[in-house]
């Protein structure tokens, strides 16, 4: 018998290398110097092949780009805490030097069946069922290949707020899992087990239950009230999509993903209020020069309320190109803005405090949305801006309560758009031609009415100048 050598390999369910998300048993392929004469003559080695009945994922056992061909630097790096699968290996190995051995003195060159055979005798493994990846686990991978398809710019790919809100999921059900020791599994999450679920992150948030979790960044604010039912409408949404994800790979749940009643009613918004033109004009004049992140934050906010922009659009709009529509009635600048959330775009004309802001620093550079949200409350309170608005707040499990707080906390990007539409609402300007701004056509699938609609969004801008020009107003003037 010659030296006994072993290659570890995984057995994958799919050719697809994009598919090979889900666990994979783990093989040994063990040459001994057997070989057979085949049909020409010729001598064949023919190893045997023993299973190790342990799973693991592709990416904790080998590369990617290596077609996840066993990596000792990756392996022991993905399963420092992992002594279960170690320790197979170790055993096949002390059982094939003493197999190896007792061959040797009986002189004996067993077939791949039988040193199989002897092997498991040997060994002992008991049939084990191969492991279940657990809902966290699925999507710890989802996000992973997110932020890959991210990267690369694919079509349909999850922009970066998406990818946070699976994210901040993930940090939901490690803290569900803390608070309870259990692992949310997807044969155990029924309608029960779903409810409870929440249950249980509404007591967390309210501090009724402690729970530590290294893996977030930022400790969780705790509120007295539990959730709002607008925040966990959010999150409801996305674990649902993340569980027909799964299903789709072959991860059943007793859950029907497809029952509404699974996501809270939707409610009105909890606060009611935009920036008259008059305090918008006051912010526009302000000086706030000395204090970076407040001139920051001051420039977002009159861009995005003077041309109605999302977050995300504003995030987009970043490296915008400036157009210049000119011709012998028209003369103004404009952006094509991409609304990815609404798979929608549209020409947004630029008034001129938009325009003196863009010439004098550029357009602003956009943070993460808590952190331009926290510059933005910091912002109103240097210009005191304070007074109060009413608040309804409708929770998940303590009603709906009303407050009156002032307006520099409550102040968000989310109140641009409001603000945008509201402002001109009140100058009297045509609904729909406002429409045509703030909720712009879906972008069209075919090749050519791509081409006919950039005509048809520059007309719709010409209208909204138009609108302008009827008006009299020191901020909405082009």
């Amino acid at each position: 018998m010659k030296n006994i050598k072993i290659r570890y390999y995984l057995e994958p369910k799919s050719k697809n290398i994009e598919a090979r998300t889900k666990p994979e048993l783990i093989m040994s392929e063990i040459s001994y110097g057997y070989a057979e004469i085949n049909r020409l003559g010729k001598r064949r080695y023919k190893p045997t092949r023993f299973s190790l009945q342990e799973s693991i994922l592709p990416f904790k056992f080998g590369k990617k780009e290596d077609n996840y061909k066993f990596n000792e630097t990756v392996f022991k790096k993905a399963n420092t805490n992992n002594s279960t699968i170690k320790t197979k290996m170790l055993q096949l190995e002390s059982a094939l030097n003493e197999l190896a051995v007792n061959y040797t003195l009986k002189k004996v060159l067993p077939t791949p069946k039988e040193f199989n055979s002897e092997l498991s005798k040997v060994l002992r493994f008991e049939t084990v069922e191969e492991p279940k990846m657990s809902i966290l686990d699925f999507l710890y991978l989802k996000i992973e290949k997110d932020r890959e398809d991210s990267d690369k710019s694919k079509k349909n790919s999850k922009r970066g707020n998406t990818i946070k809100t699976y994210v901040t999921v993930s940090h939901l059900i490690e803290n569900y899992q803390i608070a309870t020791n259990q692992i949310l599994k997807f044969e155990d999450f029924n309608e029960n087990a779903y409810w409870r679920f929440w249950d249980i992150l509404d007591e967390v948030l309210r501090d009724n239950i402690k729970v530590e979790n290294p893996n977030q960044p930022r400790k969780q604010r705790k509120q007295s009230y539990g959730y709002l039912v607008v925040s966990i409408r959010k999150y409801q949404k996305a674990l649902l999509l993340t569980l027909k994800q799964a299903h789709k790979d072959g991860y059943v749940t007793p859950l029907d993903l497809h029952d509404s009643n699974l996501i809270l009613e939707d409610v009105e918004a909890s606060k009611e209020f935009y920036i008259e033109s008059d305090l918008l004009k006051k912010i526009i004049k302000s000086n706030v020069s000395d204090n970076e992140k407040l001139q920051n934050a001051k420039d977002y906010f009159i861009i995005a309320c003077l041309t109605g922009m999302r977050f995300e659009s504003m995030v987009e709009a970043q490296n915008a190109y400036i157009n210049t529509c000119k011709d012998e009635v028209y003369n103004f600048q404009y952006i094509h803005s991409i609304h990815n959330k609404t798979s929608t775009e549209v020409y947004i004309p630029l008034l001129k405090p938009v325009l003196e802001i863009i010439s004098k620093r550029g357009f602003p550079k956009v943070p993460v949305n808590s952190e331009i949200n926290s510059n933005l409350k910091k912002l109103f309170k240097k210009l005191k801006i304070e007074r109060k608005e009413k608040v309804t707040k409708v929770t998940y499990k303590s009603g709906t309560i009303e407050t009156f707080e002032s307006i520099c906390n409550l102040v968000s990007t989310h109140d641009c758009k409001g603000t945008f539409y509201s402002n001109l609402y009140s100058l009297n300007i045509d609904e729909t031609v406002i429409d045509n701004i703030t909720h712009p056509d879906r972008k069209p699938k075919n090749a050519m009415a791509k081409v006919y609609n950039k005509t048809k969004m520059l007309t719709k801008a010409k209208m909204f100048v138009d609108e302008l020009k009827k008006i009299k107003s020191d901020i909405y003037r082009i």
